[in-house]
């Protein structure tokens, strides 16, 4: 069984479910990873610019001593990324340098784990006050997948 699809709305720039007549669509399980891994509110850490005091964060995060003992413990294996920090940013190159940095990191995991060999992510800003990144994947057997992504502050 393969995951629910997430599609991305790039006029929008929200994820949601994908429906596949009455039923969720499933499949893609690369695509909703990737966005799983930005998209998903990663916790702030100290020093981090955060107007609101609220650090974010998956809630799941803090069970991860209890997952399986088998599996080995990664320090600092966190769900997200802190994409959501952009907007606080200037728009400027070192913006778009960090938000590339925290993009990267967000997708390492894949290389941990042998999903990919190569994660690249090129980021951009928007004409609409918004930003974007497009992210090329290459799994272990050459294949490379790109996936563009655009979302802005603004409802």
């Amino acid at each position: 069984m393969g995951d629910i699809r997430i599609l991305w709305d790039t006029t929008t720039g929200t994820g949601d479910f994908n429906m596949a007549g009455s039923a969720l669509e499933l499949g893609h399980e690369l695509e909703s990873s990737i966005e799983i891994s930005l998209f998903t509110d990663g916790q702030a850490d100290p020093g981090d610019v955060v107007y609101d005091a609220d650090p974010r964060g998956w809630w799941a995060d803090i069970y991860s001593a209890y997952e399986d003992v088998a599996l080995p413990t990664l320090s600092g294996d966190r769900i997200g990324s802190k994409l959501w920090q952009v907007f606080y940013r200037p728009r400027n190159q070192d913006t778009l340098n960090w938000m590339r940095d925290v993009a990267t990191t967000a997708l390492t995991w894949m290389l941990t784990d042998n999903v990919a060999t190569a994660v690249d992510v090129q980021t951009q800003f928007t004409s609409n006050g918004g930003v974007g990144a497009v992210v090329t994947v290459t799994a272990p057997n050459g294949t490379q997948s790109v996936y563009a992504y655009a979302w802005s502050q603004e409802a």
